[in-house]
């Protein structure tokens, strides 16, 4: 028996429609818990002022990355320095498409990156703020860390990604059962009973063999007329009673057969 991918697909697509729904409705109380792990004001390893200096401790199982507030739509420059304990500056890496700006509100700053930072050894390091504006150094890697433990923001995540991939194969199923040739009714023998009549040997056998069996198909026998007419007289009676009637009697008979 062949794949029936008609079917497959409306499931899919009815288990994709529901996993979407399911993501939009956990969306907004995933973002409430996002938010605030994504606002440097609130998470960051150090806020400096502009010319300020401030040691800290970083890790090299992460990654730091410095904000910067973009006013007036100028692209900010990175214009920080950091530098190790043996007074070593320690060069930082421009920003990827995954470090993205942070507009944490409609109308309030945008925090855009401008360096990122790889440590190669945990220890202490100094970061000097070298421009004319404030910035913040934070730690993406604790951040998603917290994201990823936190049940409603994996529970929007995975109905997003499996709703979205499900809702692909239901295309894919869709497509396919265009192409796929339509499969033969089976027959199905429900009784021994045709419009109130039970089927003969001859409709079971014709069954058997896969040929189409109806109640028209099959003429019921008569039975005989018990009460015979004028109209159902057999014709040798009928030429037998034209004899008599045409006046010829029996000794008639016997001379022209005898000769």
């Amino acid at each position: 028996m062949g794949v029936d991918f008609r079917r497959w697909a409306k499931w899919a697509a009815a288990t994709s429609f529901v996993l979407l729904l399911m993501f939009l409705a956990s969306f907004g109380p995933a973002m409430d818990k996002m938010l605030p792990l994504l606002d440097p004001e609130q998470e960051n390893v150090a806020k400096l002022e502009e010319g300020g200096s401030i040691s800290v401790e970083l890790t090299d199982t992460r990654y730091y990355v410095i904000l910067r507030v973009v006013e007036d739509g100028v692209n900010p420059a990175p214009e920080v320095r950091l530098v190790d304990s043996d007074g070593e500056e320690i060069q930082g890496s421009a920003p990827t498409s995954l470090h993205v700006d942070r507009e944490l509100d409609a109308g309030g700053p945008k925090y855009r990156p401008v360096l990122v930072y790889y440590p190669k050894n945990t220890a202490n390091y100094t970061i000097h703020n070298d421009g004319d504006n404030t910035l913040w150094l934070v730690d993406d890697a604790a951040a998603e860390s917290e994201m990823l433990r936190n049940p409603i923001v994996l529970f929007m995540g995975s109905t997003c990604c499996f709703g979205f991939i499900i809702g692909l194969l239901a295309i894919i199923f869709a497509i396919i059962s265009t192409r796929q040739k339509p499969r033969n009714k089976e027959k199905v023998v429900s009784g021994l009973v045709i419009d109130g009549r039970v089927m003969t040997t001859d409709e079971l056998y014709r069954i058997q063999k896969g040929e189409e069996v109806s109640a028209s198909s099959f003429a019921q026998e008569k039975v005989a007329d018990p009460f015979v007419s004028s109209d159902t007289v057999p014709a040798k009676q009928k030429i037998i009673q034209q004899d008599l009637d045409s006046g010829i009697n029996e000794a008639e008979w016997k001379e022209w057969d005898q000769g």
